[in-house]
């Protein structure tokens, strides 16, 4: 494009791109001049000034021609001006003359700086001017981008092969066709411009390039089919007819790719829903448009999630999340907005004058979404939700604050049971602090040696000897005393935190073990829990191997004890895992089973060799008839698959009897020792008869 080369200047002034190129092989001489100097000129414009390229580089344009009037030559005004002056050559050598030229000035408005394009034509090859437009024809069909030229009236003279292709039009017909309905089909059909408006009309609208801006505007294919282009228009003298170069760059490419882009940074990629980002940004547009409503949000986590996919896998519950956010933002109202936040929490804001018949509204909502049975995979599925409430300005006056707030309503709704809901209040905050406060002082419980470990003798229901013991951790904190392991257990679960600790219960029962078998006891098994997130921690076999080593330990005196829940959330490698750790010689231990899947389908496929019966089956096994029942099932089912079994949590003298008489082998509890400290333990094994092996 002559008016607007989108061509860059690299640093030894060359010009780079396919309008550098079209200037090259034009045969008119063209040079591009920057402040006072040139920066570029073609082979042609070193044929008519009888000068190599490089020399012409750096030169005062003001050196290479004189006006042939009286008037000065000015660049701006010349461009302002429009049409051509007749300028002489200079320097043209020794005896030369100094041969007319018609100049043709126009900004390059594409590069910003003050830069020009002067066209020199000598006036003796100045032909007709339907000669001149097809050698402008030529050079328009070498740019990537559409160009049009039109006339002062908005007439289409001519427009290059990408024009014709982006506008869907051939050059013939749409030469003498009105550019607005092109270029501005909104404006055009509103009225705005008409068939008498000017180019001018346009320039005032788009007074500077919008190309490369991110700007766009809507524009028209001839068959009426819209799309976003990028536009700028430059003045293009010609020595008998005023026109303009209108360059269009369609972007529906780019803007296709900014809206998947913008999806992916502000839409969850699973449910489709607003994510986090979005979420934010919309409160603040809440805030910003009606500061004085109230905003009520609502945090809602589905209990239990990590069962459904623990034992269905991750792409059912996948499937249940999407049909979940699916029901919730069902007969939503207009102003509410429903958002995903991450894993099983969702959110619904509303802005509103009367908050507690919102919370009312939104708060059945997200009951009726549970009511009823969720179809997964051929499979129903019961769910519950825990709601969490929270108000702007009430309780948060910042976006994020506020969905912080909403959801540690929610976590209060989950430890007071779960399937309820509970508003924001400083209690709730509270908590929330004193929860972060023993996250903080869990990471550094270890190096303060503020942890210990606890071992509760395991007896044998036929003799009552001494079979094992299981390790216990205990946090003795320096300021709030000793942390019940309910309280801290989970917390470490969730941060990750139980993963170090885990391998240093790991590692010191070990030594302890070691140690106590120097001292007499060569047969003492001790039994270690091993919690979901250690059982899929990758390095877990490495680390029961380094431990083995480090202490001294024969691995057939550790017992190592995972949860159902923590096997069945990938079968497959739990089975590669316990084969290893069983090649090792360790034993291996289902703990609190009957709490979970307890199918015999899929402890058939475990290398597992002991099931440790749950306290809560025990607890009512002498005077609960059903509890007898699953307690004998189970140690039948042990039996028939050669697995030992242990019951845990016996209190009581009738419930140890019961015990007996089912063929249940081994036995924990307080009705037998309370966990003991290493001393007391040390103790307990002098006192009591000699451990004899399984």
């Amino acid at each position: 494009m002559v008016a607007q080369p989108s061509f860059s200047v690299s640093a030894d002034a060359e010009p780079s791109g396919s309008l550098g190129a079209a200037y090259d092989r034009l045969p008119t001489a063209v040079v591009c001049v920057r402040g006072a100097a040139v920066f570029y000129a073609n082979p042609a414009a070193a044929a008519l000034f009888r000068r190599p390229v490089a020399s012409l580089i750096e030169t005062p344009w003001a050196a290479l021609c004189r006006a042939v009037s009286a008037e000065p030559l000015d660049l701006a005004q010349r461009a302002q001006a429009g049409g051509a002056v007749t300028v002489a050559l200079k320097d043209m050598g020794a005896g030369a003359s100094e041969p007319l030229c018609q100049l043709f000035v126009s900004p390059l408005r594409l590069v910003p700086g003050g830069d020009w394009l002067l066209i020199f034509e000598p006036v003796s090859a100045l032909g007709p001017l339907a000669d001149q437009q097809d050698v402008l024809s030529r050079l328009l069909d070498t740019v990537g981008d559409a160009v049009l030229l039109v006339d002062d009236d908005g007439r289409i003279l001519d427009l290059n092969t990408a024009a014709q292709r982006v506008f869907a039009v051939d050059r013939d017909p749409a030469r003498g066709m009105s550019v607005w309905p092109l270029l501005a089909p909104t404006l055009f059909e509103d009225g705005g411009m008409g068939e008498e408006a000017s180019v001018q009309m346009l320039i005032r609208a788009v007074p500077r390039s919008t190309l490369g801006t991110g700007r766009s505007i809507t524009m028209s294919r001839v068959d009426g089919i819209g799309f976003p282009g990028e536009m700028a228009v430059s003045p293009l003298p010609l020595p008998t007819v005023s026109a303009h170069l209108v360059t269009v760059r369609d972007v529906s490419d780019r803007k296709r790719i900014e809206s998947r882009l913008e999806r992916l940074a502000l839409y969850d990629p699973l449910t489709r829903l607003p994510n986090r980002v979005k979420i934010l940004q919309h409160l603040e547009r809440m805030i910003a448009q009606a500061p004085l409503r109230t905003i009520v949000a609502i945090s809602i986590d589905i209990d239990h999630f990590k069962y459904v996919n623990d034992f269905f896998g991750h792409g059912p519950g996948d499937r249940l999340l999407q049909a979940v956010g699916g029901r919730l933002g069902g007969d939503l109202e207009e102003g509410d907005l429903l958002g995903h936040l991450g894993g099983d929490d969702f959110v619904i804001i509303s802005s509103t004058l009367d908050p507690v018949a919102t919370i009312d509204r939104l708060a059945r909502r997200v009951e009726e979404a549970s009511a009823r049975t969720f179809l997964i995979d051929q499979s129903e599925l019961y769910i519950s939700l825990s709601q969490g409430i929270a108000l702007y300005p009430d309780h948060a006056s910042e976006p994020s604050n506020l969905l912080t707030a909403a959801q540690a309503a929610t976590y209060e709704a989950k430890e007071a049971g779960r399937a309820t809901t509970v508003v924001y209040s400083e209690r709730v905050r509270d908590r929330r602090a004193g929860r972060l406060a023993i996250e903080t002082d869990l990471r550094r419980a270890a190096e303060r040696g503020e942890f210990s470990l606890e071992y509760q003798p395991r007896l044998g229901t036929l003799d009552g000897t001494l079979r094992g013991m299981e390790a216990l951790l205990r946090w003795d904190h320096p300021e709030m005393g000793r942390i019940p392991p309910s309280h801290f257990i989970p917390i470490a679960e969730e941060s990750g935190l139980i993963v170090p600790i885990g391998h240093w219960v790991l590692e010191t029962a070990c030594k302890q073990a070691r140690y106590w078998m120097q001292r007499g006891f060569p047969d003492l098994k001790v039994a270690i829990n091993l919690s979901v997130r250690q059982f899929r921690d990758a390095g877990l076999l490495q680390k029961v191997v380094e431990a083995l080593e480090a202490s001294g330990l024969p691995p057939a005196n550790l017992e190592l004890e995972i949860t159902e829940s923590g096997l069945m959330s990938d079968l497959d490698r739990a089975v590669d895992l316990l084969q290893d750790l069983k090649a090792l010689g360790i034993t291996i231990a289902i703990d609190d089973f009957g709490t979970g899947y307890s199918s015999l389908s899929y402890l058939k496929r475990l290398p597992i060799d002991l099931l440790k019966i749950d306290r809560s089956f025990i607890s009512g096994i002498s005077d609960n008839a059903d509890d007898r029942a699953i307690c004998q099932a189970i140690v039948s089912m042990a039996a028939s698959l050669t697995l030992e079994t242990v019951a845990e949590g016996v209190e009581t003298e009738s419930q140890f009897e019961c015990l007996q008489e089912i063929g249940c082998r081994e036995v924990q509890g307080y009705y037998f020792a309370r966990p003991l400290s290493v001393g007391d333990f040390s103790t307990y094994l002098t006192r009591h008869p000699a451990n004899s092996p399984r």
